[in-house]
């Protein structure tokens, strides 16, 4: 059974058309990516699998029927566009604050977490003072936290450095391996063709298996 279907999937806004007749199907364990420049839509396309945006055609999850403002049917842990977090706390204490809301989830998984994006454990550095790839790195994690049946990451790469993309590739690769299923949307070709098994184009609205 599909974890996700999308069914003649179109999104018009004064009559622009941001996706046209969108078709797709993703299986539980499935790290499927959807590759294309700015604009392309990306993002629209996460973004109405969440239910996040009204739009025509149908969307199944876990053979449950999604409509805009549903309670979303399965745990996802989510990532879209910009991370976010609370810049007057430190990384830790916005892991343990996301954590309230999860179920299961102790501060040896937060503490892992911290550890695999080399973000600090201890002290009191507030995000505000954090850089770029240290905001997304903590971005990351929220998503990861929890165990959550489904991941779905807007642009993970940036602002990371290659040796912090290779760390994200492996643990991906390693929760993967553990069931959970990816949705990605990237515009890094490398980071695709590393981290894919499998890749959508998607191109001014409409979305094609590579």
């Amino acid at each position: 059974m599909s974890l996700i279907e999308l069914t003649h999937v179109s999104k018009k806004v004064k009559g622009q058309v941001l996706l046209e007749d969108v078709n797709l199907t993703i299986s539980s364990g499935e790290i499927a990516v959807f590759e294309g420049i700015n604009g392309s839509g990306k993002t629209l396309v996460l973004k109405a699998i969440l239910g996040l945006i009204r739009t025509s055609g149908q969307i199944k999850i876990n053979d449950q029927q999604l409509k805009a403002g549903d309670a979303f049917p399965i745990q996802a842990g989510i990532m879209i566009e910009n991370p976010s977090v609370l810049e007057e706390f430190t990384g830790k204490r916005n892991l343990e604050l996301l954590a309230k809301l999860l179920p299961s989830v102790d501060n040896a998984q937060i503490e892992q977490l911290l550890t695999q994006f080399e973000l600090p454990i201890d002290g009191h550095k507030r995000v505000k003072k954090f850089s770029l790839g240290m905001r997304q790195k903590l971005g990351i994690a929220q998503a990861m936290l929890g165990n959550s049946e489904l991941i779905i990451l807007d642009e993970p790469t940036n602002a990371l450095d290659a040796e912090s993309i290779d760390r994200l590739i492996a643990y991906i690769h390693e929760l993967n391996k553990q069931g959970t299923t990816f949705l990605i949307a990237s515009h890094d070709r490398e980071f695709v063709t590393k981290v894919a098994n499998r890749q959508f184009l998607v191109k001014a609205g409409h979305v094609y298996e590579n």
